[in-house]
Order: C-alpha cells, then structure tokens, then sequence
C-alpha cells in the first residue's frame, strides 16, 4: 500500500506516545486502535490512559498481546459484566470493584508498572483536592483499578491515604502525560465525542438474547440506584413532581449530559493545548458506559477511526 509507506515516514525515527481516553465500554474501541497501528508496524514508545483507557493501555504495555485482549473482551457477556458490576455494600459507591481487581490479577498477575514492557503512566483523581494523581510505578492492577473508579458507581480507593476515583474526571485524554514521558508524536484517541455511528445496525440476535438474559436486571438494577441517589433528596422530587407534566429531560440524561459536556470541554482544550500529531475520534456515541457486551461491534469502530484519521497523514 503506497498510503502506508507514506504514513511510516511520520514515525520514522520518533518517539511514539499512543494516549488512550476515558469512557468506559466505549473504550473497547482501543482495542480496534491498536490492532490497526500493529497492522501499520506502529511502533509505541509511551502509553497512557485514563479509565478505561489505562485498563486496555496498562494490559498491552505489560505484555499481553492486542489479540488475548481482544479474546478477553470478545468473551464478556452479560453474565460477566453482570458479576463485575454486581452493587454491593458501602456508603461510597454502588461496586466494591472487588471482582473487577481479581479479573485483573488473573490477567496481568503482580507486575509493577516500572517493569512493564513498554513505559505507562494511569491518570487517576484526588476527589478530595480534584489533583491530577499519575501512576508511573508501583503495583500495576492497583494503578488501573483506581484510574477506572468511576465516582459513585465505585468504591474509591485509598493509596497513600489519598481518596482515588476515575481519571477522566480531570484529565479524560491526557495528551499531557505522554509529552511530559518524552513523546514527540503523539497519538490520542478521545471516545467522549458525540458522534454516533449512523451505519450502526441492529444486532437481532443480540437483543433477543438481552431481552432473554435475566443477568440484565443486575444491570438495570445498578442503574436504577444510581438514579435513586439522584433523585434522594426532597427538594429535587418535588422539582421532579412539579415539573413532571413540562417536556424536560429525565434526570438521568440530564446528569450523563452534563458530565460528558464538561469532559467533552476539557478533551477540547487538551487538544487545543497539547496538539496531539494524530487524533483519533470513534464513533461511539450510541454505546452506553456498561455496553460491555457489544465489544466485537466497539473494536471494530476503533479499528475503522484508526484507519481513517492515520490515512489522511
């Protein structure tokens, strides 16, 4: 492909930084991205992430090649996610995250991050400061497992008698990390974009086996003390009472539309700030943050975004 021979004299004799954002299932679609730069012989020097983008960007820097990820995403269905999102006990958030740390110890063992094979930094919170809290070294799953607790749905964890919660709160792609661990390209895949893929067909069976799958109502059970929380205090029923018969959003949207509007801003002024030399947006603003069953259809938006922001190099 004469395309590709001209896309590798951008990476001749530079230090790549692939920089993987927050976004929860959205963010299988890193997977898609990585197997298309493997494809094009990208060679990665640096990786960082935040959420969900530390979990997939930790688990390759260790070693575990793109396609056992993928195998291990392919292979998470509802009963799975069901387990890893079972609520459980705890004033400060809906999940433990006690089953989402043994998944990955059994992946990725004990390994340090200063051990890795290719050098990461995860990107977590400070929920009490809202400091920008990097991990560079030390214990690797520990390092993902408080870069992806996202707040309220999981239990934060403490290290170093700091309160950690998920990365993308301040920091969803950050640029700024891989230019600070000596990047001079840089690679950034942002899966907060609105975009929603319009060639997106319905999967039949798929639904038929979510409409059947009775590990779903564990799901929608999160969902709906999440929403219970929003919706607790007094005064905010009866503005729900009062403004029921107006046409207004539900709560629900009107908190995960906020949320991704401020995310969205901070992504813009990274972008703006840190110019990443390739940016990568996929379209996955029709995947919902538990959609972790939908990752054949997710990888492959990653893998399709790659090829065409790498291509118009």
């Amino acid at each position: 492909m004469e395309w590709k021979n001209e896309l590798m004299k951008h990476f001749h004799k530079k230090k790549v930084g692939l920089v993987l954002g927050s976004g929860g299932a959205k963010g299988l679609s890193h997977i898609g991205v990585i197997k298309f730069l493997e494809e094009m012989d990208v060679k990665i020097n640096f990786i960082t992430g935040s959420s969900i983008g530390a979990l997939i960007g930790g688990a390759y820097a260790s070693g575990l090649s793109i396609k056992e990820i993928e195998d291990i995403a392919l292979e998470t269905d509802l009963t799975t996610t069901a387990k890893l999102f079972s609520p459980g006990f705890g004033n400060s958030g809906l999940v433990t995250g006690s089953k989402v740390s043994e998944l990955l110890r059994s992946m990725l063992g004990n390994i340090n991050i200063e051990n890795l094979k290719i050098p990461f930094t995860a990107v977590a919170t400070d929920i009490v400061t809202g400091e920008e809290i990097r991990f560079s070294k030390g214990n690797l799953v520990e390092a993902i497992r408080a870069s992806i607790s996202i707040p309220v749905i999981f239990k934060p964890v403490i290290w170093n008698n700091i309160v950690l919660v998920d990365g993308g709160l301040v920091n969803p792609v950050p640029i700024n990390v891989a230019r600070e661990m000596g990047a001079d390209y840089i690679i950034a895949v942002n899966i907060l974009s609105s975009k929603i893929n319009p060639n997106v067909k319905s999967d039949k069976k798929a639904k038929n086996k979510i409409e059947s799958d009775k590990h779903l109502e564990i799901i929608l059970a999160l969902q709906r003390k999440l929403e219970g929380l929003i919706v607790d205090h007094k005064w905010i029923r009866n503005f729900i009472k009062h403004k029921e018969k107006e046409d207004l959003p539900g709560m629900k949207k009107i908190l995960n539309h906020s949320v991704q509007i401020i995310q969205e801003r901070l992504v813009d002024l990274s972008v703006k700030l840190y110019r990443p030399d390739v940016l990568i947006e996929p379209e996955v603003g029709n995947i919902g943050t538990f959609d972790f069953y939908k990752a054949e259809e997710v990888i492959e938006l990653g893998y399709t975004a790659a090829e065409t922001a790498l291509n118009k190099k």
